[in-house]
């Protein structure tokens, strides 16, 4: 039995019929650009095949009612007009996406039966939440069919995390889970939020994620430290040549200009920013050619500046990179995400992955042993009203 179909006779069982519409919202990974969101440049995420899978339907009072299949878990509200946010649970995923649509003006004219859950790994950095905000506001757009705008559903889903779940989140991964298109990936301005789609034809390739299974409670503390460094070296060089609000602006030449005048740490940060800047670029012009071995050798040079020059990786994710690239049919691996642990992410010839899971795996168990979860994706549509 699928996932989808799991949800649906959930649904029934609860309700006592079938609902309306069912909905896929799937999670992401992102191909080039990291840190480089906030810097307001360019990003390259692409819609997967797990996801998050939704079974909706319109009641004939005002009660809300949410099953969380996967957490065995219950939410209800007596009024979906009125609802409130409890402090830290899983429904403010959800509930936070309605209240973030009432500020539009809209009101409700039903309560809602909701039933949920998804085959996205834990703690994978797959988007696991933005796929759950972005396919709520979906099915309710679509079942009260109320004209909202994917623009407007990837910001109430941003904005949900940021005023109800308490995460700063940005905009990218409830935007590649509305606006993913099968057999492209998507380049983001996160400066203009308008994207263009690069056709992107993976038939003899995959990617393979392998997750650490380690996340090294710096995390946070460090991202917030980045960002304050990217800051800090805009502000230089916004005081030398005016116009300067973000790393987006600035120029190498520019910031070889003030590396005397720099921090060398503070410098090195903003050198990767441009650096990855650039690079989603050149992997832009690389998938338009199918040169999947200029994506790879990219990738590996993305890994590079994030462990050495913008210093987020780890020992255990700078192993899995290194062990990645010595195995047959690997065209380029790197770290994904935030970083100080998390996943690896792989771009292999398909004929090769049975072969690269089992001696990634040996080698990272030998090293720290630990087996490491490793997960088969393949780019993937955006969400999407399922049949």
């Amino acid at each position: 039995m699928n996932i989808l179909q799991k949800v649906e006779e959930k649904y029934i069982s609860i309700f006592n019929k079938s609902s309306e519409i069912r909905v896929k919202a799937p999670g992401r990974i992102n191909i080039l650009g990291e840190h480089t969101d906030y810097n307001n440049g360019y990003v390259m995420p692409s819609a997967i095949d797990k996801g998050i899978y939704y079974s909706i339907g319109k009641r004939n009072d005002q009660k809300l009612e949410i099953y969380a299949i996967d957490l065995n878990q219950h939410f209800e509200a007596e009024d979906i007009n009125n609802l409130e946010i409890k402090d830290k649970t899983w429904s403010n995923h959800l509930t936070g996406v309605l209240l973030e649509i009432a500020k539009l003006g809209l009101v409700f004219p039903n309560g809602l039966n909701i039933c949920f859950g998804g085959d996205i790994p834990n703690g994978a950095g797959l988007s696991s939440s933005a796929a759950v905000e972005a396919g709520i506001g979906f099915g309710i757009n679509q079942i009260f069919n109320f004209q909202i705008s994917l623009l407007t559903l990837a910001k109430i889903a941003q904005a949900t995390e940021h005023n109800y779940v308490g995460v700063k989140c940005g905009i990218m991964d409830m935007y590649a889970s509305l606006f993913s298109k099968k057999g492209h990936v998507i380049k983001l301005d996160c400066q203009s939020l308008e994207h263009e789609y690069i056709p992107a034809d993976f038939e003899d390739y995959t990617f393979v994620l392998v997750n650490s299974d380690v996340k090294h409670n710096l995390a946070d503390s460090e991202y917030n430290i980045r960002r304050a460094q990217c800051q800090e070296g805009v502000n230089v060089l916004n005081q030398k040549f005016g116009g300067i609000n973000t790393l987006r602006d600035v120029t190498f030449e520019q910031l070889k200009s003030v590396k005397t005048t720099l921090d060398p740490i503070v410098f090195n940060r903003c050198q990767y920013i441009l650096e990855e800047k650039e690079r989603v670029e050149q992997a832009s012009d690389a998938l338009i050619q199918q040169d999947f071995k200029k994506l790879g050798e990219i990738m590996n040079k993305t890994h590079e500046g994030l462990s050495h020059m913008y210093e987020v990786s780890c020992e255990e994710l700078d192993f899995l990179q290194k062990e990645a690239c010595k195995i047959e049919g690997v065209l380029g691996s790197r770290m994904m995400g935030g970083g100080f642990g998390g996943c690896t992410l792989n771009l292999l010839k398909n004929s090769e992955a049975d072969n690269f899971k089992e001696k990634i795996s040996a080698s990272y168990f030998d090293k720290f042993n630990i087996t490491p979860e490793v997960y088969t994706v393949h780019l993937s549509q955006g969400v999407q009203i399922i049949a």
